[in-house]
């Protein structure tokens, strides 16, 4: 129900409006009534009407000044303005105090109604609006931690634009705090093995109990941001100020990266690396200390998990000998060539334990793979085939193929898969050139067999393929003889153009192959039961 206040100094009138219009009926309900502007003033906020109904020729208070007074106080009601003939243009006036609308007296009963149901309509769709308001509100509260962790995504992948006042009001906004004189990004990514057996849920429960614990003995010293990347990795960006000092600042950043990762093996029973990429003293190069972070933390692969690997160590390390000579490249070849499989085993596990050994850098490890793969690919090429004909269903390049792989032993295996898929698909190969060559006789007749002078001795010459061992393998591998496979494909020809329509005899023989018609009807009668002429005569029947 909507509550009717009804201002009018007329007692008499006040009491017909009451019973005169079926208010209930309507919807609506009178919640109290007042015979002048000020006391009605004083009653609007304890009643909370709201639709006013009053009267513009009052004493104390008139209604027009009634009406500027709700609207100075802010009060939402809507008025109806009730008027004589004689104050019509002094009514206007209401227009500009936001009166809903102004009835003349005498009241006539259908327009009050009328205007009251439109009022009704008006608040109603004001209601909706603010409850569909209200809701948007809350989801755009509610989606704050959401856009505040596609915001700092964004940032550490360098995808904002370089607009420094827009991104500042931006995190203020999403009430990011990491204004500072420098920057770093440090990366943690959770040593996820097989034999854990973790489902989704398994990984994202660790993963916020990691956070937690980087949370917690972070915000003792430092002032960061945290969330996550795309590979779901956690990402800290954390402020330094120009006035720490650098040595201090570095070992109490290592001492507490060391303190998380073994908080984590001792509550929650797995490991952890942290990369830890260099300092930027621009808000913009965060990515550029994020994707540092990444290449110290790959590089667990050659130096091992459960450690805190700076990016400026890794960088400076260098390798004193080539893990992959040009004797490693020619004994792979020979071995493949001979088709050692496990010689060229035992070759990439010795690349790959001195690979191991001196700890390599990622990058070094990278370009030994791509070497040992490139390898692979000139004996592919040698063989006749391509990469496709031995890893058919693989939708990555080589180069993204070894980017996921998690670990140096996963990449060891991989490769060894390689050169084991190669050299098994070279001996199928191998076997299936008698199908190959089948093939290219069934095309060749497929092609050709309307010529009547067709013959082996013509197929083996465009084959290039000696007479008889043509015979031998059809016949070996297709059961019949190539002369049988020639006459079966010629007669079914046939049955399929007297299926058309086809009727003259005489002109689907030579169409088929068959110069001789007798002949023909023969060959046809052997396979189908039945000359062509009663073959003919069934189908027009």
């Amino acid at each position: 129900m909507l509550k009717v206040m009804i201002v009018d100094d007329e007692y008499y009138f006040r009491e017909a409006l009451k019973i005169s219009i079926p208010w209930n009926e309507l919807g609506f309900e009178i919640c109290g009534q007042a015979k002048n502007g000020k006391e009605a003033l004083e009653k609007v906020p304890l009643l909370n009407p709201d639709i006013i109904i009053v009267d513009i020729n009052m004493p104390i208070m008139d209604g027009l000044e009634f009406a500027r007074n709700i609207m100075e106080a802010g009060i939402n009601s809507k008025i109806i303005i009730l008027t004589g003939y004689s104050e019509f243009n002094y009514a206007k006036q209401a227009v500009q105090l936001k009166v809903n609308n102004y009835i003349l007296k005498p009241v006539n009963e259908e327009e009050l109604i009328n205007s009251l149901l439109k009022l009704k309509k008006l608040i109603e769709n004001e209601v909706n609006i603010k409850i569909e308001f209200d809701q948007l509100k809350q989801q755009v509260r509610e989606s704050l931690p959401l856009l505040k962790e596609k915001f700092l995504n964004e940032l550490i992948q360098g995808n904002l634009i370089k607009k420094e006042t827009e991104t500042l009001k931006k995190m203020e906004y999403l009430n990011i705090n990491i204004s500072s004189d420098y920057y770093l990004v440090v990366t943690i990514e959770l040593d996820y093995e097989k034999n854990l057996d973790w489902n989704d849920e398994d990984k994202q429960l660790w993963k916020f109990a990691v956070s937690n614990i980087t949370s917690e003995i972070l915000g003792e010293q430092f002032v960061f941001a945290t969330c996550y990347d795309i590979e779901d990795r956690i990402c800290i960006i954390i402020c330094k100020n120009a006035i720490e000092n650098n040595c201090d600042f570095n070992l109490l950043i290592e001492n507490r990266l060391d303190q998380i990762r073994s908080e984590v093996f001792k509550h929650l029973s797995f490991t952890i690396t942290i990369g830890v990429g260099s300092e930027k003293k621009e808000l913009f190069d965060i990515s550029s200390s994020y994707k540092e972070s990444i290449v110290a933390l790959k590089n667990k692969m050659t130096i091992g998990k459960n450690k805190v690997i700076f990016y400026s160590l890794v960088s400076e390390s260098s390798i004193k000998e080539n893990l992959f000579t040009v004797e490693h490249r020619s004994e792979l070849l020979m071995n493949m060539r001979t088709d050692n499989d496990n010689e060229v085993q035992n070759l990439i596990s010795q690349i790959f334990d001195k690979m191991q050994k001196d700890s390599i850098h990622y990058d070094l490890l990278f370009v030994v793979c791509i070497e040992m793969i490139s390898v692979c690919l000139e004996f592919i090429i040698e063989v006749g085939l391509s990469f496709k004909d031995i890893l058919p269903d693989n939708k990555l390049s080589i180069i993204e193929e070894i980017q996921s792989k998690k670990s140096i032993d996963e990449m060891k295996r991989w490769i060894k898969e390689i050169y084991t898929i190669t050299l098994e698909t070279i001996k199928q190969n191998k076997s299936s050139k008698a199908s190959k060559l089948i093939e290219e006789v069934k095309s060749y007749i497929h092609d050709n067999y309307h010529n009547n002078e067709l013959s082996i001795d013509e197929i083996a010459k465009k084959l290039f393929v000696n007479y008889a061992h043509l015979c031998f393998i059809f016949k070996r591998d297709v059961g019949i003889t190539i002369n049988e496979y020639l006459t079966e494909f010629r007669i079914k020809k046939a049955k399929e153009l007297f299926d058309n329509g086809n009727s003259l005899i005489l002109n689907v023989a030579s169409k088929v192959g068959y110069a001789d018609a007798n002949y023909f009807g023969k060959c046809f009668k052997k396979h189908y039961g039945l000359t062509p002429s009663r073959y003919l005569e069934n189908i027009r029947q």
